[in-house]
């Protein structure tokens, strides 16, 4: 391994262990993160080339210069992120980063941090997020630019990353409910994972005041899901029309498949790049592709059958969680308002 892996851009932070207070670096290659759907095991090659380092000596060490820093794609889960972070790499000057495992690490620890019994105390974890961020803001020749296209899970580190990266800027990406509920409902380990995000995103409701009388126990299935797609809708208006508002830029992935030109323009702009790059993405693979699994074909009408079969198939499940949403429109009709009252 390179005696300085915080500063080679070959090398990532590939893994967080915060039990042993140590970082793993591995060189991945430009065809390797660009094959990637996710940067966990998977995206490793058959012989990895890294090394642990000490968290003590990462942060000790003097940043690394980055040109700019990494811009970001937060989501909701399974409503077209690596879709999109595979459109966008139509732009040359573009790395995309999708997952990192770190990152997902960090924001399990973010609520805790500083407390008692956690592994990071609050100025630590600031520091880390911050080192991370460096690290992966730096693409590999001839890209210019980084994007890190989050976990669904990392939704909470937005607002600290735009509080602590000048100049970073976000996509904001989500679905109408019902058509994510039948993205869910058509695999049962789409729902297991929104299942497993419950609970932060029920912290989120309580901490903005609109938890109070909610349990989980207490919740379907159904009604777990559609209060972790409220909760992250509340969360993006917040961030939205918080201080970083000019830093944002909300998408709809119904709208990115409907105007796909429109939006991409949009989203061009607001990341910085030239809308001149918007035709290549059109014409991108990627549109007839599973994003997950490239060798697999799997275009716009594909999924549209996929998402009324999954509407018949579990139209009573995808009811029961519109209808608890509804339901807390009208228990907090100030707060949610109309908008939130039907599908």
């Amino acid at each position: 391994m390179s005696p300085s892996p915080s500063h080679d851009p070959e090398f990532l932070p590939f893994r967080l262990d915060l039990v042993g207070q140590r970082v793993l670096w591995v060189r991945l290659d430009a065809d390797r993160r660009r094959a990637a759907a996710f940067l966990d095991e998977r995206a490793l090659p058959a012989q990895p080339e890294g090394g642990w380092l000490p968290l003590s000596a990462w942060l000790q060490a003097s940043p690394a210069a980055v040109a700019a820093p990494a811009d970001a794609i937060f989501h909701i889960g399974h409503c077209g992120s690596t879709l999109l972070a595979r459109l966008l790499e139509s732009w040359p000057s573009l790395q995309s980063l999708r997952e990192p495992l770190p990152l997902r690490v960090l924001a399990e620890a973010w609520p805790v941090r500083g407390q008692a019994d956690a592994r990071l105390s609050a100025d630590g974890a600031g520091q880390l997020l911050r080192a991370a961020w460096t690290a992966w803001s730096r693409p590999l020749p001839p890209h210019t630019r980084s994007l890190v296209k989050a976990t669904s899970s990392c939704n909470g580190l937005a607002e600290p990353l735009l509080d602590a990266v000048p100049g970073m800027r976000a996509i904001l990406l989500d679905l109408p409910l019902r058509p994510w509920l039948a993205t869910l409902f058509k695999s049962p380990d789409s729902v297991n994972d929104a299942a497993s995000a419950a609970t932060e995103r029920l912290r989120f409701l309580r901490d903005i005041g609109l938890g109070d009388g909610l349990a989980l126990h207490a919740m379907s299935l159904p009604e777990q899901c559609a209060m972790g797609w409220l909760a992250e809708r509340l969360r993006f208006d917040a961030l939205a029309a918080g201080p970083h508002a000019a830093r944002v830029l909300r998408v709809d992935f119904e709208a990115l498949l409907e105007t796909p030109e429109t939006a991409l323009a949009a989203i061009a702009r607001h990341l910085g790049l030239a809308e001149a790059g918007v035709p290549a993405a059109l014409e991108s693979p990627a549109w007839g592709r599973y994003s997950k699994a490239q060798s697999h074909e799997y275009g716009r009408r594909d999924r549209n059958h996929d998402l009324q079969l999954a509407i018949q198939r579990h139209g009573e499940a995808i009811a029961a969680g519109e209808a608890w949403v509804a339901a807390q429109a009208r228990r907090w009709p100030d707060r949610l308002g109309p908008r939130f009252a039907a599908p």
